[in-house]
């Protein structure tokens, strides 16, 4: 078993009634009536990583060294109140839900039009860690064009050369040291460039990072934008903007598409806000909030007795025999049990209660309720994900967030599965 003591830290502060509600206009929604009542659902034709509303809350989520190594890259990060969410996960957190990195940057432009003359090798922001080795190694082909023809890896070798040879200059000139000139770096001006990069090992592996990359246009590198993101080492490490287009293919046409059905859906009957409390008599049975374990499932938890829990009572469209009627989706404020693996200690393993409603990407969580106005607002929250050698996938619990989601009023239909 993996020992690292105090290797990670996460925190992210849930204030569920100062979040500010997005309005439903401003969620992409179709307007279904199913008998006599009305139900807002997500269209997720025209929902993007893009146009998600920014996160509610701050935090942020350290990682030691000792761990980095195991993942083999670095999970770290920060963020703010009011930034966008493509900004804070990485390809590696949804790899399971959406498969993204099966796209390539032609794949991603056929669904989301790329104007490839405008793009720059800065532009795809994985490339800053690659180096020749690795762009060979995933590009088909490239290693046997001349290095002539690769003009990022022909500057990155000659520049190479160039500080040798500087450093190389500095040592001579001074009688006193006694370091030994080494012998120079031999560049080859040209040839294959895979021969060239097996006599050249220390310039083979230079990160691109050495290089401006705002100065080579993206097809310098020939195949690079046929390729898959998962070709390239680290690309879990990507932020979802750091990919050119990502963000404007719409959740439904991923490589695997979100559970776009909405086929379990309740009424949202009753909203009840602070003043209720848990009960001993109203168990984990009575509610469909909960946590949510490493297989996705959604495990009902029950309020705390004699603590607040404002919630949604749900009916259901078959009436009283139905399994929804007389159930609760509890306010977020509740923490659960949350994430699981050495990722699962972060927030002191807890998340808000609430529900995997279209898979595992996000959960939906009850945010806010107003019960004079028979109002109930809902969020995402998101979870960072890795997996680790010989030990496997960890997540931390779902605590970033809240992206605002779609309000229901009572007597409106809401969406509590896909299945």
């Amino acid at each position: 078993m993996l020992n690292f003591p105090k290797i990670l830290l996460g925190i992210s502060t849930i204030l569920m009634a100062n979040t500010p509600i997005q309005t439903q206009a401003q969620i992409p929604i179709e307007t279904r009536t199913l008998h006599q009542y009305e139900a807002k659902i997500p269209d997720w034709s025209k929902i993007t990583w893009d146009n998600l509303a920014p996160v509610g809350q701050p935090g942020y989520l350290n990682i030691a060294p000792e761990l980095v190594s195991k993942i083999g890259y670095n999970p770290s990060r920060s963020w703010s109140a009011g930034q966008k969410i493509d900004s804070i996960v990485m390809l590696g957190d949804v790899e399971d839900a959406f498969k993204m990195s099966a796209f390539s940057l032609e794949s991603i432009s056929a669904i989301a039009p790329i104007d490839f003359s405008q793009l720059t090798l800065k532009d795809l922001g994985l490339l800053q860690w690659q180096t020749p080795n690795t762009l060979v190694k995933a590009i088909p082909g490239l290693g046997n064009l001349d290095i002539s023809q690769v003009a990022p890896i022909y500057d990155l070798f000659n520049q190479v050369a160039a500080q040798k040879r500087i450093i190389n200059l500095t040592v001579a000139d001074n009688t006193k040291s006694k370091i030994k000139n080494k012998k120079p770096l031999k560049i080859a001006v040209s040839g294959n460039l895979l021969r060239v990069l097996q006599s050249n090992p220390q310039a083979a592996n230079t990160p691109l990072s050495k290089l401006d990359l705002s100065r080579y246009p993206i097809n310098s590198v020939p195949g690079l934008s046929k390729t898959q993101l998962a070709k390239f080492p680290g690309w879990q490490q990507s932020f979802i903007n750091q990919v050119p287009g990502l963000n404007k293919i719409p959740f439904d046409k991923m490589p695997q598409p979100i559970d776009a059905e909405f086929n379990v859906v309740g009424i949202a009957s009753l909203v009840l806000g602070k003043a209720e409390q848990g009960d001993t008599k109203v168990g984990s049975d009575y509610f469909i909030s909960g946590s949510v374990n490493r297989s996705s499932v959604t495990i009902p938890v029950a309020c705390e007795s004699r603590q607040e829990c404002a919630y949604m009572e749900l009916g259901d469209l078959a009436g009283q025999q139905g399994e929804l009627y007389g159930k609760r989706w509890a306010f977020g404020s509740q923490m659960v049990k949350g994430g699981f693996g050495l990722l699962g200690r972060v927030n002191g393993s807890k998340e808000p209660t609430g529900r995997l409603v279209y898979g595992s990407a996000f959960k939906v969580v009850l945010t806010g309720v107003n019960e004079s106005q028979g109002t109930a607002d809902f969020g995402l929250f998101f979870r960072i994900c890795a997996n680790i050698s010989f030990v496997g996938k960890t997540c931390t619990p779902y605590f970033i967030g809240p992206v605002p989601w779609i309000p229901v009023r009572e007597n409106e239909l809401v969406v509590v599965g896909t299945r």
